[in-house]
């Protein structure tokens, strides 16, 4: 089986029967999350176009990406073809994949593969998903139950050790796209010719650039841009980045490896996927693009348009932007998987980030960090070490790295800042200056990043009850915000 393609191809299930639209709350910048009682449904006339395809570029000998795209509705599996696709999304769902190997030899391919493989069982499941946080568990669970069969394979085959993959996936249910990152392969979204990032990388360079140690002019020759700081295969258990965002009619998604974030400019990515229409002609230009770059990776690319009665027109000021999305506990008080720390709403679009440096080989045996700056930024930020992955071929060298501090106060008056809302209300709904940002539980921070200025920030519960407080965010000034009710 070749590492090319993966793509659900039955027509009838792209043509399954819609249902009722259930429609979220609208809002400019942000998604209001519906009650989690309320059932799910197909939104009617949600329509779909979608093509991708991948190269091996012009330097490695074989091709250790793999792409999926499939129609959950059908239990025949993502199919091996790159034939332009397009019907109306299906009650269960659609899905999209794109992940990038690694392990030298085939290990790589064979991990990208049965991380699509996973994705697609795990996704589709035995039945449709009830609501969208049923969907986005499912999400996240597919993701790390495809690197728990890859760790454990190779943990079987000492061919297979150190292989491993990232992978970004993204499912859509009742207009609502999802996306499950571990690596750094990306997402994207152009909404009326602004293109957007939703994902994050999770790499050293993107963590010293958010930290302050590094300006992006220096990532640009930071010679250790190859380490990413997680894959799936290389620890028995990831954390899974989940974010998410509203489609709006004529949206435009792109999931790409890091063969063409890491050697093409977001701009020259953002022109074509604004000039080019038909997506064939697109990916290729994308591909083009990146040979002409020097094609020192895979280069992997799956676009869809999205269109129809079902989604609304675009907003001048709704921006797509990074946004996570933090998953409802069970129980016994779990989410369904190792989660992140802080759930984390921003009122601005994310800023672009600068391409990384093209990935070159390394030797075999890890080579020690010898970059002195480099060393005492990593001993600072308390750094045990890194996953070092370089592309196809690239050594299995295994490292663990702790978190990075949150980035330091910013002086610049237009720089997101920092505020965490604590609430002691049991349950109930946050609000910024009258907007929803989704689920406040007790005891449980949220971390908003707001443009400094004036905010009236709100815990509204489900019987009516509200507290609020006034808050005054001040450039380059975390701030603390705990609501609490009054007491009689």
């Amino acid at each position: 089986m070749s590492g090319d393609a993966h793509r659900d191809g039955d027509d009838q299930a792209k043509a399954s029967e819609a249902k009722d639209t259930l429609a979220p709350s609208a809002g400019t910048e942000s998604w209001a999350r519906p009650r989690r009682e309320t059932p799910h449904s197909t939104p009617t006339g949600l329509h779909f176009t979608v093509f991708g395809r991948t190269d091996v570029g012009l330097v490695r000998d074989h091709n250790e990406d793999t792409f999926m795209v499939a129609d959950l509705s059908s239990g025949a599996g993502p199919l091996e073809s790159e034939d332009e696709s397009e019907g109306t999304v299906s009650s269960r769902g659609l899905a999209l994949a794109v992940c990038d190997g690694m392990g030298g030899a085939a290990a790589g391919e064979v991990a990208s593969h049965m991380a699509v493989d996973a994705l697609f069982e795990i996704l589709r499941g035995d039945d449709a998903a009830q609501d969208r946080d049923s969907f986005a568990h499912r999400l996240v669970a597919s993701v790390e139950e495809a690197g728990a069969r890859i760790f454990l394979a190779a943990k079987k085959d000492r061919t297979r050790r150190g292989m491993g993959t990232t992978a970004t996936a993204a499912g859509l249910i009742d207009k609502v796209l999802f996306v499950g990152q571990v690596g750094d392969s990306r997402c994207y979204v152009l909404r009326r010719g602004q293109l957007s990032l939703i994902t994050k990388d999770q790499s050293l360079v993107n963590q010293l650039i958010e930290a302050g140690q590094l300006t992006e002019d220096e990532a640009e020759a930071f010679e250790h841009s190859n380490i990413i700081l997680q894959a799936l295969g290389t620890t028995e258990r990831v954390a899974v980045d989940l974010t998410f965002v509203e489609l709006r009619r004529g949206d435009r998604v792109l999931l790409c490896s890091d063969g063409l974030s890491g050697l093409v400019h977001d701009e020259a990515i953002r022109e074509e996927m604004a000039c080019i229409g038909p997506l064939p002609q697109l990916i290729d230009r994308l591909i083009e693009l990146a040979n002409a770059a020097g094609g020192h990776d895979n280069v992997t690319c799956v676009v869809a348009d999205f269109d129809g009665d079902a989604l609304e027109p675009p907003e001048e000021s709704a921006v797509p932007f990074y946004q996570q999305y933090p998953l409802p506990r069970d129980g016994e008080g779990h989410s369904g998987g190792p989660t992140l720390p802080t759930a984390v709403r921003s009122m601005v679009p994310r800023a672009m980030t600068a391409p990384r440096p093209q990935r070159v080989s390394q030797p075999e045996a890890p080579s020690s960090f010898s970059w002195p700056t480099a060393a005492s930024v990593l001993v600072l930020l308390g750094l045990a070490a890194a996953i070092t992955i370089i592309g196809s071929g690239r050594p299995p060298s295994e490292m663990v790295a702790e978190p990075l501090p949150p980035p330091p106060a910013y002086a610049d008056a237009q720089t997101p800042v920092e505020v965490r809302v604590r609430t002691s209300v049991e349950q109930g709904e946050l609000y910024v200056n009258g907007r929803s940002y989704g689920p406040l539980r007790l005891d449980e921070a949220v971390l908003l990043r707001l443009l400094p200025g004036s905010y009236r920030i709100e815990a509204r519960e489900v019987d009516g009850t509200q507290v609020g407080e006034d808050v005054l965010v001040e450039p380059g000034q975390p701030t603390e915000v705990q609501l609490t009710p009054p007491t009689d």
